[in-house]
Order: C-alpha cells, then sequence, then structure tokens
C-alpha cells in the first residue's frame, strides 16, 4: 500500500477558510489631513471661484493675491503717513517739543496784534494821512488778510512769512518817525512796549524750530513710496515759514 503523502503543498495559496485571501489585506491609508488656508488665501479662493472659467488660472490667482498685497501694504502705509502728517500739521498751532511751549501761530498773533496798537498810536500823533502810516496800515492788512487765510486752510505759509518781513519794515519806519516827534525818543510811553512786543516775537520766531522740523517731516516722506501715498491719500504738504 502507497504511503499517503500529508505534506501541505508549498505552491498552494495561503487562504483563509472560505476561500478568502489573506495577502489581500491591505491597511487603509490614513485619510488626507485638509490643508488650513490663511484668511487672505479663503479671500484670494472665494475670487478665484467667482471668476469664469477662463480667469481662473494660477496666474490670475497670484495677480490677485499681488493685489491684495499691494492693497494691505498701502492701507497701512497711508494710515502711518496720515498720522505723522497730522502730527505735522499741528506744529503750527502747538509747537515743536524742543520750542518749550513757543509756537508760530501765537506770535504771528502777537505781532498782529502790537503793530495794530502802534498804528493806533502813531494815526492819533502823526495823523491817518502820513506816509509813514498808510504804509503800515496797508502792510497790516495784507498780513491780517493773509494770516486769516492760512489759518482757513486757504493761504500759503510763504505768502504769511512775506507779509511779516514788509509788515516788520513798515513799523520800523513808522516808530522811527514817532521817536522823531517824542520829546524823549527813549521814553515813548505804552507804544515803546507794544514795539517791543512786536520785535520780541519777530525774535522768538526767527529762533523757533519749526522749519527745522518741517525739513526732517519733507526729507523723510519726501521720497517712494512716500510721496506717492501722499498723493493718493490726498496729505497735504506741511510748509516752512520760509
Amino acid at each position: 500500500m502507497a504511503n499517503a503523502d500529508f505534506s501541505q503543498n508549498q505552491n498552494t495559496p495561503n487562504t483563509a477558510p472560505g476561500g478568502f485571501d489573506a495577502g489581500s489585506y491591505r491597511a487603509k491609508a490614513a485619510p488626507e489631513q485638509a490643508v488650513r488656508l490663511t484668511p487672505l488665501q479663503q479671500k484670494l479662493s472665494g475670487l478665484e471661484q467667482a471668476l469664469p472659467a477662463a480667469l481662473g488660472t494660477k496666474g490670475v490667482a497670484l495677480v490677485l493675491s499681488a493685489a491684495v498685497m499691494l492693497a494691505a501694504f498701502f492701507g497701512f502705509g497711508g494710515a502711518k503717513l496720515k498720522g505723522k502728517a497730522n502730527a505735522a500739521a499741528q506744529w503750527y498751532t502747538v509747537g515743536v517739543s524742543a520750542d518749550g511751549g513757543y509756537n508760530l501761530s501765537e506770535e504771528l498773533t502777537t505781532r498782529e496784534n502790537a503793530a495794530a496798537n502802534i498804528l493806533t498810536t502813531a494815526s492819533n500823533t502823526l495823523g491817518a494821512d502820513t506816509a509813514e502810516v498808510r504804509t503800515a496800515q496797508d502792510a497790516l492788512t495784507a498780513f491780517r488778510n493773509d494770516l486769516d487765510g492760512l489759518n482757513a486752510g486757504k493761504t500759503r505759509m510763504h505768502a504769511v512769512y512775506e507779509d511779516d518781513a514788509a509788515l516788520g519794515a513798515a513799523i520800523d519806519q513808522l516808530y522811527a518817525k514817532l521817536q522823531e516827534q517824542a520829546a524823549d525818543p527813549m521814553k515813548m510811553g505804552a507804544v515803546q512796549g507794544q514795539y517791543g512786543q512786536f520785535n520780541s516775537a519777530g525774535t522768538v520766531i526767527g529762533n523757533l524750530s519749526y522749519n527745522e522740523a518741517v525739513a526732517s517731516y519733507q526729507k523723510e516722506t519726501g521720497g517712494f513710496p512716500a510721496s506717492l501715498l501722499k498723493g493718493l491719500f490726498g496729505i497735504k504738504e506741511v510748509e516752512p515759514f520760509a
């Protein structure tokens, strides 16, 4: 009787009962994690989906991305520049910190008021038709009109500067004429005090740090892209008193 061969066939597939191939099982691949988009990418994605199919290309998305970043840059830069411009514009009325509370607006007003008081005395003493009185009155009128215009934002700073110089020359001549008529040129009473205030305010103006601060501001904001932002945001230039 032939011996029965009970050895397993080495070529028989490794199958489980029921005909299932154990080797056919594979571990399921882990699901891919969703990519988290930044707020900017989400906006761009929405814009891209809203575009016609012909425009929904990678190139267009890049252009949109650049446009959004530029808008953010200009928006931030414009706001920052506006803050600097607003601070510089206040130097005229508030003054520069280095000037210890003195400011251009108050000193110009002091010059205006002192000149008006000197003119009142001169008109009573010399007569309103005196050449020096008329010249000083015309200079004061021009100065006052342009100063009011400057305070209202309608007149340029250099116009007031020129008016102030003309007024100073006219008041000097008028005071000299008053001294000629005085019994003692060194004792002119109230008008002498007004003339002192007029000149004192002029001295203060000449020593203010206003022009230096404006020059520094203009240098800082005069190049690109600040000069472009000024135009885009309608920022007015701050002028020196010159």
